[in-house]
């Protein structure tokens, strides 16, 4: 194996990676946060208060486009490294492409907020899991049988 090819594979392993959690981060939203902040809008519906289903998914909402933006980077990367050009076409190559999402575009910079959050959400997830009474595990439960994750 050439170091090229490596090279390819690994690049090709690290978009892969990120496609996947672009697809779980719209799991998340779609079938977890979303319902679960629907559903504490009302008292009828709500299975645990608005402050709590909020901060329990931190900002997934804001973190889903700077990822898309990176992946779709990504991806035109390796469009012009499939036709050709060694760093990527227009976009560059794997550096350029993270460093102008990381440091230049400042997208990644929400994950402060997320990791501050962090603790909070983890707190909040094994209380509601364990208080005797909270509907949370079964709303968990039944939306890991249909979400199909």
């Amino acid at each position: 194996m050439t170091d090229s090819t490596a090279l390819r594979d690994q690049i090709n392993e690290f978009v892969s990676t990120e496609r996947s959690y672009v697809d779980k981060l719209h799991i998340l939203k779609k079938d977890y946060a979303d319902p679960l902040r629907q559903f504490a809008r009302s008292k009828d519906t709500a299975i645990i208060k608005p402050y709590l289903a909020n901060t329990l998914f931190g900002n997934v909402d804001a973190l889903i486009p700077v990822h898309e933006a990176f992946l779709e980077d990504l991806d035109k990367m390796l469009a012009g490294m499939n036709d050709g050009h060694k760093n990527g076409s227009s976009v560059g190559g794997i550096g350029d492409v993270s460093l102008k999402h990381f440091k230049n575009d400042g997208g990644f910079h929400l994950y402060r907020l997320y990791y501050a959050k962090r603790e909070e959400a983890q707190a909040i997830f094994e209380g509601e899991i364990t208080r005797r009474g909270s509907r949370f595990p079964s709303y968990i439960d039944v939306s890991l049988h249909t979400s199909g994750t």
